[in-house]
């Protein structure tokens, strides 16, 4: 099969290597979609402490199941499926309670098993067993379910942010997540959403979507911009999906008495730490959460909420590229040409899901 190797810092190759197949327990799935994540890119340019080369990278899969291993009776060859990456053990506090992205034994496709930048993927036993696999409803393409997981991870990332009818929601950052973190609270019933952004493109760009207010951050005083908008009040949630320290010191200047600030994204590992007015949070009562990855029932409930349409991933999914042009995709995504870039193995296969986005472009070189 083709897949593209992960070298070394900078360098995909695509290269034919051995097509897996199903053993006891396992899946292999030809992939018809994987989207390249800002994960991927960091990867990419840094690398990856838990990633040791040559791995394929790529996790988030939306493919077709084409061998099931002896001992499944629950999937089918056909079954259209999604791929939940994080695998946790199964048996911790952690694993038990619904929450195995916090496993402290996590093992991660595309991290410790090759992942979806590939033609066809093995999904092994482990994950299979914890229920990392999911149906893809029959009304929903492969390219909109390959979203399902940064969506899920959205969905963790709201989880304890309780929007109520109401809320005034901001959301610090216009990339793909933001978006998706900005539809979400719109469908959980926020009353407001703002989104902030420096890139007056972005916002531009994002304008259909229909929010409150777009605040560039780059232009004027966001914090005050919040203020002016809901009376002096500030945000009763705020969202940061931006790695940048700057942006969760803003974060914490715009919530409002009782509010809440999701910190989803982390800092770079060579300057993790951030000022914060601890009198800020402690006189105005701020709670402060951070959030990483998601779990299976996460990645259930995403792809329900791209079925049903309560998320809108036209505006996100922005172009498709092949296997081969994987690099060309990359670079779409590092020079901010477009927002969710998708890699199609067998882009043949798909022609009929890709006539469905409108607005998706067919990328090449």
């Amino acid at each position: 099969m083709k897949a593209a190797i992960y070298k070394d810092i900078g360098n995909i190759v695509i290269e034919e290597i051995k097509t897996p197949h199903a053993g006891a327990g396992e899946l292999l799935v030809q992939v018809k979609a994987c989207a390249i994540c800002g994960g991927d890119l960091r990867t990419f340019r840094y690398g990856h402490q838990a990633i040791h080369p040559p791995m394929v990278l790529g996790h988030e899969t939306s493919g077709v199941v084409v061998e099931v291993g002896t001992g499944i009776d629950r999937y089918a060859v056909g079954d259209r499926v999604i791929v939940a990456p994080g695998i946790g053990c199964g048996h911790c506090s952690y694993c038990l309670s619904g929450n195995q992205h916090l496993c402290y034994h996590r093992r991660t496709i595309a991290h410790h098993y090759n992942g979806g930048f590939a033609e066809y993927v093995l999904i092994p036993a482990i994950a299979v067993q914890a229920g990392n696999v999911n149906f893809i409803p029959t009304e929903t393409d492969y390219l909109s379910a390959s979203l399902a997981e940064p969506l899920a991870c959205v969905i963790n990332g709201q989880e304890a942010m309780h929007i109520q009818l109401g809320d005034t929601v901001a959301v610090i950052g216009a990339g793909p997540i933001g978006l998706m973190h900005a539809e979400l609270a719109k469908a959980s019933g926020a009353g407001k959403v703002f989104l902030i952004n420096r890139s007056a493109a972005r916002l531009e760009s994002a304008k259909p979507l229909g929010y409150d207010g777009y605040i560039n951050s780059g232009s004027c005083d966001a914090v005050q911009a919040v203020e002016e908008l809901t009376g002096g009040r500030g945000a009763n949630v705020v969202i940061v999906t931006v790695g940048s320290a700057a942006a969760q010191r803003m974060g914490m200047q715009m919530a409002s008495k009782m509010g809440k600030v999701c910190l989803f994204a982390g800092l770079p590992k060579d300057s993790p730490m951030v000022e914060l007015d601890a009198n800020r949070i402690h006189y105005r009562q701020i709670a402060l959460y951070g959030t990483f990855s998601s779990a299976p029932r996460h990645n259930a409930l995403a792809i329900e909420m791209i079925r049903s349409g309560k998320i809108n991933v036209d505006q996100i999914l922005t172009h498709v590229v092949s296997l081969d042009d994987i690099c060309y995709g990359i670079k779409l995504v590092e020079n901010r040409a477009g927002l969710r870039v998708a890699v199609a193995p067998h882009l043949e296969d798909i022609q009929k899901d890709i006539a469905k986005h409108e607005k998706l472009i067919v990328a090449r070189p």
